[in-house]
């Protein structure tokens, strides 16, 4: 019997760590290298985080909080959405991970069954693919053209959605190609999802504030709201998770 499981045997190292590690190995024995693997600021950390960070811990918020995020810091997500994209949520809305990656990969191994499958246009973030296949599902890749500016068309996600089809995870601005929809385009690929209502939209905006080129950013969330009304699935599995025999005492906590 292997000691290591079946699942920590479909784990791929990421590329970009790899790549990472060895210009940190080459810079540490001299060489001069310029590492642009991993996205990662070419500048410190500017100090008034610092020192907001120092005030706190010295204030005693070093403990456990609440497990979504704490209540200042989802009013803070709050207005930054309101402020900047004219969206609306309320707390429940609003869930606070240690990262874009933790929160991507929480919401696959939530979602996805073996069998189920994820479209990822292509080029696209490795990580991606290994969520996926960590999680059993299986990735359906559409090619994406430089004609297109590497964005899948309406017609592409017409043909990649199938009846196993749970979600299109769409990053823009996308990495590593840089393509970003408008908020046109986002409204067509919507159009497509809208007779498709089992399929869901993974959309990682990570890369909202990197645009140089005049270029207006544009979320589906804005663009689509009435995708959100899928939202109703959701809340019943939680409400099926609580009704299951046993449940009763987690019923108290929440």
């Amino acid at each position: 019997m292997a000691f290591l499981s079946a699942r920590v045997g479909r784990i791929i190292p990421s590329a970009s760590s790899v790549a990472t590690q060895r210009a940190r190995e080459l810079a540490a024995a001299g060489r001069d290298v310029l590492s642009l693997s991993q996205g990662e600021p070419d500048f410190a950390t500017p100090g008034h985080v610092i020192e907001a960070a120092h005030r706190a811990m010295l204030a005693g918020q070093t403990r456990y909080t609440t497990i979504d995020g704490i209540p200042e810091l989802k009013g803070a997500v709050i207005e930054k959405f309101r402020r900047e994209n004219a969206l609306q949520f309320a707390p429940e809305n609003i869930s606070v991970g240690a990262g874009g990656k933790q929160v991507l990969f929480n919401a696959v191994m939530a979602t996805m069954d073996p069998g189920d499958e994820a479209v990822i246009p292509a080029p696209f973030w490795l990580a991606y693919r290994d969520m996926v296949q960590f999680a059993e599902g299986n990735a359906r890749y559409v090619q994406t053209l430089p004609a297109n500016g590497f964005k899948i068309t309406p017609a592409e996600l017409e043909a990649a959605l199938t009846p196993r089809a749970k979600w299109l995870l769409l990053n823009s601005p996308g990495n590593p190609a840089g393509s970003t929809y408008s908020a046109a385009e986002l409204a067509a690929l919507a159009a497509v999802l809208d007779r498709h209502p089992q399929v869901w939209v993974l959309s990682d905006d990570i890369y909202e504030h990197v645009i140089f080129d005049g270029r207006a950013f544009a979320t589906m969330a804005k663009v689509a709201p009435q995708l959100a009304g899928r939202k109703d699935q959701a809340q019943g599995i939680a409400r099926a998770i609580l009704d299951r025999p046993g449940a009763a005492g987690f019923r108290k906590l929440v």
